[in-house]
């Protein structure tokens, strides 16, 4: 009889065949619902941030498996460690088909593994390096993907906790929904997908679950009113509280300023600096006289050359190369938030669509085709407008697209790779009114262009040309005016003409241009001063290097200007047309004697480092993809000294490998864990039949059929391949049946005896049968 009731003590194992064995509980599918419920809502946040809802479809596909392993595993009474095993071996099997359709990497391979632990490492970076919305069914979706993966896991598991304190048993699993939504909120933008969304609807789920968990485990409230009145005013009072949320949120946030709500709103793309650093790419503006014709034929004179066609866009649209917002007293360069109160001045990823807040202030769409001619190559991609999409063409548009980069705030692209002739790619862009006059109302916010670039040589200028002008935009427009009626215009390359040099630099704009006996230049002295002294008087200003589209659309050298764009009081850049500050007048012949008698003899200046130019000529940091093809025989490469072939194995096979790792450790941790609970915990009895069931355990891992429950241990004995097992299986009936508790010693010589008979199971098969008996799940099953 004793033993026969230590037999019915033991814990029967589920059935796999039995179908009511595998149903959730009520409570369990009330668990699962909500927890759905509320960690899409919180998914849903992700809207502004992906195009299309694949991104949701994939988050929730991760929540609903999260949920079923967790399921499978409670029912199977595996170890807590054993969905966050699975759920990393599904995350791989899966991946691929969900996540990386674009990049043709669905079935489950090494470049597919390795693709998915970069976006697992590394995704977050490319996110919130890109400007939203990214490309909803590209590789991103590993980010929404492993998202709800592991809310659901976690949420499954702590719904499921019920040791510990009972009045935390309720708040629990909260914390996968909430945690969640924090996450959604630091990687997604700073605007809000819904607040309705975002804030009612999870907070009402949550303050659901909460109060039926606590009534569940709180157990029956005594007296008062009826079950379904107590639901209904819990229901009321929740769906009150999440129609005040959202009004006194937008309330204490700002009231319903979009501005300041969504200054209030913290998120990691606001901090995270792009890995891109634009300053290293040379400024066009000093190369401007390869555009100017020339007297006599030169090789690298662009005059006449084609650099570009354009289809879709109509005469006079300006046409821009790069935007110069940076002046450090050499060159005028491009730069990342370059003004105060831009929140989108850095070069950032774009997917295949861009959400262009300038495209808002209404415009003219336009669909251009554009065609790179001989004559362009660099950096700098040619646009029309604020672009709302780009599409490249060629056999290279895929490491184009990978490598181009837009900035929102100037309008300029720029493809590091480089692009060339023959190179094709069209856009969707919306061409803004951008006229500006002396009555409009200039930005407050003024950077620092030049601040530290020696400028006081302007001071008196601008004193002296806006004198009796009080308005900081009527003085710039009265500085323009007289640029255009005093100065003269000179490309510097008629013999009588040499003595105009070119550059920006501030010698040549301050004794060469502004406080010269004569201002002569051509467009690249006059743009520099004119931007500089805006900035000087009060009003943002940078510089526009690019062309005004001709009839026929052919580009040609000849249609290169440099123009200034002033900035206004509503954030938008104005353009003031070169001509504006700029004649054509040139400076007269006797002139140019006078200076070189007053001068005496011309010596030449010290022959200056050529200034880079960002069009037809590359340095170093602008190789293409072709020529680092072309030095594809090369097996190391450039940034780290490693071997391609080190980079590959660590890359495609790093990720699983190290997930099998992962799951080998884990399993071997919780053996010892339980091995060592068995060994310390409970009476010398306990111990005594703890050791006995490491070793039924041990021979189950090595491939015995031993049934854990239903027969007694001379009965599993009789199944094990030992001839030890019968006597340690008659030693444990006599220890753990006795008539009193045997001696704490007793229980360490059995331990000790056990051991001994574990090593000799395993002394008797091959070290392959050892190796997955330590790996092996099976001794876990039935407990």
């Amino acid at each position: 009889m004793p033993t026969s009731g230590r037999r019915r003590a033991e814990v029967a194992p589920r059935s796999w065949g039995s179908w009511r064995s595998w149903a959730p509980a009520p409570a369990q599918v009330v668990d699962a619902a909500l927890l759905l419920a509320t960690c899409t809502a919180a998914l849903l946040g992700l809207a502004p941030t992906y195009t299309g809802v694949a991104f949701a479809a994939v988050g929730v596909a991760g929540l609903v498996v999260g949920l079923v392993l967790v399921h499978v595993c409670r029912v199977l009474r595996w170890p807590v460690v054993a969905p966050v095993l699975l759920a990393a071996a599904v995350f791989y099997a899966a991946g691929g088909a969900l996540c990386l359709r674009a990049e043709g990497a669905t079935a489950p391979t090494p470049r597919t593994f390795g693709l998915l632990t970069d976006q697992l490492l590394f995704g977050w970076k490319d996110l919130l390096t890109t400007l939203p919305p990214v490309d909803g069914d590209g590789p991103l979706l590993v980010l929404p993907w492993v998202l709800g993966l592991a809310a659901g896991t976690l949420g499954g598991l702590l719904s499921g906790v019920s040791r510990g304190p009972v009045w935390l048993h309720a708040p629990m699993p909260l914390a996968a929904p909430l945690a969640l939504l924090g996450a959604v909120i630091l990687l997604g933008v700073r605007t809000p997908a819904s607040l309705w969304v975002q804030g009612a609807a999870v907070g009402a789920g949550c303050l659901t679950w909460l109060v039926l968990r606590a009534h569940r485990t709180g157990g029956p409230v005594t007296g008062g009113s009826g079950r379904v009145s107590r639901l209904a005013t819990g229901g009321a009072l929740l769906a009150l509280a999440g129609l005040a949320a959202q009004p006194v949120g937008t309330w204490a946030a700002g009231g319903d300023d979009p501005a300041r709500v969504d200054a209030g709103r913290v998120v990691l793309r606001t901090f995270v600096e792009p890995p891109f650093d634009v300053g290293r790419y040379p400024s066009p503006l000093s190369s401007f006289r390869r555009y100017v014709e020339m007297p006599e034929p030169d090789a690298v004179n662009l005059h006449d050359a084609l650099l570009f066609t354009v289809e879709g866009a109509p005469v006079g649209t300006r046409v821009r190369i790069t935007t110069l917002d940076h002046y450090d007293g050499v060159v005028w360069g491009a730069s990342n938030q370059a003004f105060p109160g831009t929140v989108d001045g850095s070069y950032r990823r774009v997917g295949s669509t861009i959400d262009n807040p300038v495209a808002d202030r209404g415009g003219r769409p336009v669909d251009v085709r554009m065609t790179l001619a001989e004559g362009y190559s660099g950096v700098w991609l040619p646009t029309i407008g604020a672009l709302e999409s780009v599409h490249f063409s060629g056999a290279d548009q895929d490491a184009f697209a990978e490598s181009f980069r837009y900035n929102l705030d100037t309008g300029t692209g720029v493809v590091p790779a480089g692009v060339g002739a023959g190179d094709r790619y069209t856009f969707t862009a919306v061409v803004t009114d951008d006229s500006v006059t002396a009555a409009s109302t200039p930005s407050q916010q003024v950077g620092s262009v030049g601040a530290d670039a020696g400028m006081s040589f302007l001071d008196q200028a601008a004193a002296k040309w806006t004198e009796g002008v009080a308005d900081p935009m009527a003085r710039v427009f009265a500085i323009a005016e007289h640029l255009r009626t005093e100065g003269k215009y000179s490309d510097g390359v008629l013999a009588k003409e040499q003595i105009y040099r070119p550059g920006h630099f501030v010698s040549r704009l301050d004794e060469g241009f502004v406080n010269a006996p004569l201002m002569v230049g051509n467009d690249e002295q006059y743009a520099a001063v004119m931007a500089l002294m805006a900035n000087k008087v009060g009003v943002p200003a940078r510089v526009v290097f690019g062309a005004v589209l001709p009839e026929g659309g052919e580009v040609h050298g000849r249609d290169v200007q440099a123009w200034v764009e002033l900035r206004v009081a509503d954030g938008s850049w104005r353009t003031l047309p070169t001509e504006d500050f700029m004649g054509d007048e040139r400076p007269a012949d006797q002139q140019t004697r006078t200076e070189q008698q007053l001068s005496g003899l011309v010596i030449p200046p010290p022959a200056q480092v050529p200034p880079p130019s960002s069009i037809d000529e590359q340095t170093d940091a602008e190789i293409t993809p072709r020529k680092v093809r072309r030095d594809a025989d090369d097996d190391r490469t450039a940034d780290d000294g490693l071997p391609r072939w080190v980079r590959a194995v660590v890359l495609y096979a790093g990720g699983p490998l190290l997930a099998l790792l992962l799951v080998a450790a884990a399993i071997l941790t919780a053996k010892a864990l339980r091995r060592r609970r068995r060994r310390g915990t409970g009476h010398a009895s306990g111990r005594i039949a703890g050791a006995w069931r490491e070793l039924v355990d041990h021979a189950r891992d090595l491939g015995a059929s031993v049934p854990v429950a239903g027969v007694t241990r001379r009965e599993q004995s009789a199944l094990i391949s030992s001839s030890g097992a019968p006597g340690l299986a008659r030693a444990a009936d006599l220890r753990v049946f006795g008539p009193a508790e045997p001696p704490g010693d007793e229980a360490a010589s059995y331990w000790t005896l056990v051991d001994a008979e574990r090593r000799a199971l395993s002394s008797g098969v091959s070290r392959s049968r050892r190796l997955r008996a330590a790996l092996s799940l099976r001794s876990f099953w039935g407990r």
